[in-house]
């Protein structure tokens, strides 16, 4: 069996990330860079008015009391440059142009006006006020970087530099098939007796769609060799395939072997030292992606969130894939690991200012409730000593933004 850290290692180093396409800049947002953004514009373009007031030359006011003539007015949006004559000021607004001659402005609090007379309270330093053409970006300056999630002030960063569309990498098509004879749809009325809600597939795309992936729930595959076979080579058209079930060593578990038989010299792997999820199969059909994930429920998600959720973001092209860890402060007693890597869920609060985990609810790897309301995953090592209530721990935090954002903000 593998350890979980070499398992994942060959998952990203078999995969590269998908290709770019061009989008509308409106439809950019939380998407994934494909290529490093640089200037072609320089910003401000030109040299403008930080706030209202009036533009004049810094030598004809140098200090209170200076009197001058008001011969323009520039709101934001003009076009033409009237040079400014000694003597003279201009009435400008926040992102006027500055006019030729023009060295500061004087804001209008400082300011007395008398009809086309101005006087000031204030004396003038040269270029205050003012943002200079260029102070903020110039051509062929840094502007984002391939990999960045994009946010929205990215995206008022790319139309400043006239870029309507903008190169991310492509979401995945994520195929979804759980297999077993036991399952029913969610909408299948009452389970009978043996039957079981095939919840795997709607959690799984979930999970997919949370992160940015396109999923696609596929009918249920039957514990039939050339049913599972047929099933799995039709969905390896997509990006990548996620199946649960069917990859352990019973007589009615088929989809570890056809993943193994179709993916040939490309299937990399098929079991993982890791509880709960043990059979975990990753391969290649063709230039599809194949991950066989445990029929268990909690194995599935726990899988999932472990070794395919950072395949996923890497084939998007995101640089951080992993979960960054936190720490927290256990709440109770925990056992020593023992020999595969074990991931505890648990609930996370905040205590007089730190972050405290409770893993006591049930563990079993069939019991739904351990991960339903679940804030964080808990670690515990390969051969970890037990630890004691009170010791701090790394966990890793579950969600878009892990624990943090479901905490009363007056815990915060």
């Amino acid at each position: 069996m593998l350890a979980v850290d070499d398992a994942l290692a060959r998952i990203i180093a078999a995969l590269e990330p998908l290709q770019s396409q061009r989008i509308e800049l409106t439809h950019a947002v939380d998407r994934v860079l494909a290529a490093s953004i640089t200037a072609r514009r320089r910003l401000p373009a030109h040299d403008d008015s930080a706030m209202d007031g009036y533009a004049v030359r810094a030598a004809d006011v140098p200090g209170p009391g200076a009197t001058l003539t008001v011969v323009d007015e520039i709101p934001a949006g003009r076009t033409d440059a009237r040079p400014l004559q000694p003597g003279t000021a201009a009435r400008i607004f926040t992102g006027g142009c500055v006019p030729p001659g023009a060295d500061a402005v004087m804001l209008q609090e400082d300011a007395a006006r008398d009809g086309d007379r101005v006087t000031f309270t204030e004396g003038a330093r040269p270029w205050q006020h003012i943002r200079r053409a260029g102070s903020d970006v110039q051509p062929g300056d840094a502007v984002l970087a391939a990999g960045r999630v994009l946010l929205p002030g990215d995206i008022a960063a790319l139309a400043a530099q006239g870029r309507a569309q903008v190169a991310v990498r492509r979401r995945p098509i994520v195929a979804i098939a759980s297999s077993g004879d036991e399952l029913i749809d969610v909408d299948g009325g009452e389970p009978a007796r043996g039957q079981i809600v095939n919840g795997n597939s709607l959690a799984l795309a979930a999970a997919v769609r949370a992160i940015g992936g396109e999923p696609r729930i596929l009918p249920v595959i039957p514990d039939d060799r050339a049913a599972t076979e047929r099933a799995i080579r039709a969905a390896a058209r997509a990006d990548v395939l996620l199946t649960t079930g069917g990859v352990s060593v019973g007589e009615y578990d088929f989809v570890g072997q056809t993943l193994a038989q179709l993916g040939g010299a490309k299937f990399e792997f098929w079991k993982v030292r890791i509880k709960p999820g043990k059979p975990f199969a990753f391969g290649h059909i063709g230039d599809c992606a194949a991950f066989g994930l445990p029929g268990n429920p909690i194995s599935a998600l726990v899988t999932f969130e472990v070794l395919v959720r950072p395949a996923l973001l890497h084939l998007m092209g995101h640089r951080a894939i992993v979960r960054r860890p936190l720490e927290a402060v256990l709440d109770h007693d925990l056992a020593a690991g023992r020999g595969r890597r074990e991931y505890k869920r648990g609930l996370v609060r905040r205590h007089a200012g730190r972050l405290h985990i409770d893993c006591r609810r049930n563990q079993s790897s069939g019991a739904l409730s351990s991960l339903a309301g679940a804030d964080a995953l808990l670690p515990v090592p390969i051969g970890a000593p037990p630890r004691k209530a009170g010791e701090t721990v790394q966990v890793l935090p579950l969600g878009p933004d892990g624990p943090l954002d479901r905490l009363p903000l007056a815990d915060r």
